[in-house]
């Protein structure tokens, strides 16, 4: 909206109304929309559930490659989406949760950005980059939940637990 030269916000509704409502009316029609094709194509739906496994699972593969490739026309991303789901495939096999690695895949660079425009804006100090963690009172909650959920779940908090029962 920036790009052609509207401001978002409760403004909008006032600056620019028919906009604004042009906007609502085009997301009730494509929810009247939605809700007939839903209704009318539900059992064409269902028939793709019923779909067995061995024809399902080699076009969900390679529907995954030629999106992999078409990112940027390269074929290093359709192996780095082999080595992944192969990855994901095996910590399912051994019990490990894939959730916490894919969001720590995504907020990874968002992590360390962060944490790099941080230690510039302290000058490279570390103690000012550390005593800036107690100067809002919800980086101190969150840092003593931080705490809190490391402390649980260490053994000497589950022998505690355990003996205090």
């Amino acid at each position: 909206m920036f790009i052609h030269g509207l401001r978002p916000g409760p403004l909008l509704m006032t600056e620019t109304p028919d906009l604004f409502w042009f906007i609502v009316g085009s997301l009730v029609l494509a929810n009247i929309f939605l809700l007939i094709f839903g209704l009318t194509g539900i059992r064409i739906f269902a028939k793709v559930v019923e779909t067995p496994k061995a024809f399902l699972l080699p076009v969900i593969l390679i529907l995954s490659a030629v999106g992999a490739y078409a990112i940027n026309n390269n074929p290093v991303d359709v192996y780095w989406m082999l080595g992944f789901g192969v990855l994901g495939y095996l910590m399912k096999i051994y019990g490990f949760p894939v959730a916490p690695v894919i969001l720590g895949i995504v907020l990874g660079p968002l992590l360390e950005r962060s944490y790099r425009q941080s230690i510039l804006m302290t000058g490279e100090d570390p103690v000012l980059f550390f005593t800036e963690f107690f100067t809002s009172p919800i980086s101190v909650i969150l840092l003593l939940a931080l705490g809190f959920s490391l402390l649980v779940s260490t053994p000497w908090w589950k022998r505690w637990r355990s003996q205090a029962k």
